[in-house]
């Protein structure tokens, strides 16, 4: 059975005591709701009138183009805030589509009811309120590391700056990367195949070394 991520442990909430926050969750409207591995959170064009809080699991956002090719542009784990850019716009219709990478809970917060101070003015509505625009800038860093790696011109380069990427979140040389071959090979706009056989002559270069989805970074 999958576990859900703490409340403590996410930044939404940061400097909010666990008293007002359950004051908090009523005020705003929140909600749960699971998802199995491939549903659709929210499709392409849907108003987006609510921030998701990952619980548990894993959410990709992904971008279509006219002629049906997806490509993977981003993805949320446990913790971690999505839809957010798009609930807080005044069109607040999505252009990307939200799905569950596998089953997934999600906690749904009235974005209106964030940003709009309560007739009761509480302290903690204002911390929210605060914490979201944080995120916002901390999700744009995030945005500018993925125009980072797609900008290196080969898969070597590529697969360095997103491992090197993880490392730095992580601060350690043992990586877990949250997407599978198939998805981190989207994610970086290349074919899977040659970026599996990139990765083994990174191993035998000396640069890497891998089990599953850990990374080993090496000397």
């Amino acid at each position: 059975m999958n576990k859900e991520i703490n409340y403590n442990e996410v930044d939404l909430f940061e400097n909010i005591n666990e008293a007002d926050l359950d004051k908090l969750l009523v005020c705003i409207h929140s909600f749960k709701k699971e998802f199995q591995k491939g549903q659709t959170i929210y499709m392409e064009e849907d108003s987006i009138p609510y921030v998701g809080i990952v619980l548990y699991g894993s959410v990709h956002m992904i971008k279509n183009d006219i002629w049906g090719n997806s490509s993977l542009f981003t993805f949320f784990g446990p913790g971690e805030l999505f839809g957010e850019s798009f609930a807080v716009q005044k069109d607040i219709s999505s252009s990307v589509l939200f799905k569950a990478a596998k089953d997934t809970k999600v906690l749904f917060l009235a974005a209106r009811n964030i940003i709009h101070t309560c007739p009761n003015a509480c302290a903690f509505h204002g911390q929210i309120a605060t914490n979201l625009f944080h995120l916002l800038g901390m999700k744009n860093q995030k945005f500018i590391n993925k125009i980072e790696i797609l900008s290196k011109g080969k898969i070597r380069e590529k697969l360095l700056a997103y491992i090197s990427q993880l490392a730095q979140e992580q601060q350690s040389k043992y990586v877990n990367s949250p997407l599978s071959r198939a998805a981190l090979a989207e994610y970086l706009s290349v074919n899977r195949s040659a970026m599996i056989r990139e990765l083994s002559k990174m191993r035998d270069d000396g640069i890497i070394d891998f089990d599953k989805d850990t990374f080993i970074v090496k000397e």
